[in-house]
């Protein structure tokens, strides 16, 4: 699933990847520590949950 995340340094939406975690009473999701910005290139770091779905 793809959540979004806003850039730290512009402001602008990005979309990261969240990987399944096998869990039998939650959906979990694993995102990495860090992303890097579609639209300036610069490196955010990956907010605490919960997160939003990017639609």
């Amino acid at each position: 699933m793809h959540f979004a995340f806003v850039c730290g340094w512009c402001g602008e939406d990005n979309a990261v990847w969240g990987e399944p975690v096998a869990s039998w009473w939650t959906d979990t999701y694993r995102v990495p520590d860090d992303f890097e910005c579609w639209a300036c290139g610069e490196i955010s770091t990956t907010p605490p949950p919960p997160w939003t779905p990017a639609g």
